[in-house]
């Protein structure tokens, strides 16, 4: 019989699917600040969570996928226009997207799109469209 992870704060054993659930509320839990990093609670709980879980950490591809969408999350799409997506951002070109020692701000992404690619429908598309050119 396969052993239950247990939390390490408690020393109490969670099923996979209790630890799963709580895994999809944290990441749910972004405030869309504009920068997400290691010394963000709310991502080193989803951290824990996963190494709970036996998880691999995520691909650095996701994970600035899930940091672009997040800060987008509150933006009116359609997006029309760079300097617009620039603005829907919560710190504007400054909004920073880190994991590990790769860093990126919303200026530096925004350098990576083409007038062809406007209108942006989703904060989904604009993430898509960034990694890809980012070759992430």
């Amino acid at each position: 019989m396969k052993k239950m992870p247990t939390w390490k704060y408690t020393d109490k054993d969670v099923t996979k699917a209790n630890a799963e659930k709580s895994l999809t509320s944290i990441k749910g839990a972004c405030f869309g600040c504009g920068t997400h990093n290691a010394d963000c609670p709310i991502a080193k709980a989803a951290g824990e969570v996963s190494d709970l879980l036996g998880c691999e950490s995520l691909p650095v591809r996701e994970q600035i996928h899930a940091q672009i969408t997040g800060a987008l999350k509150e933006a009116k799409f359609p997006v029309r226009t760079p300097k617009d997506l620039i603005a829907a951002f919560p710190n504007g070109a400054d909004t920073t997207c880190k994991v590990g020692d790769l860093k990126m701000t919303a200026g530096e992404a925004g350098t990576l799109l083409k007038s062809s690619d406007f209108p942006f429908k989703s904060a989904k598309a604009v993430a898509d469209t960034i990694v890809d050119r980012a070759g992430l």
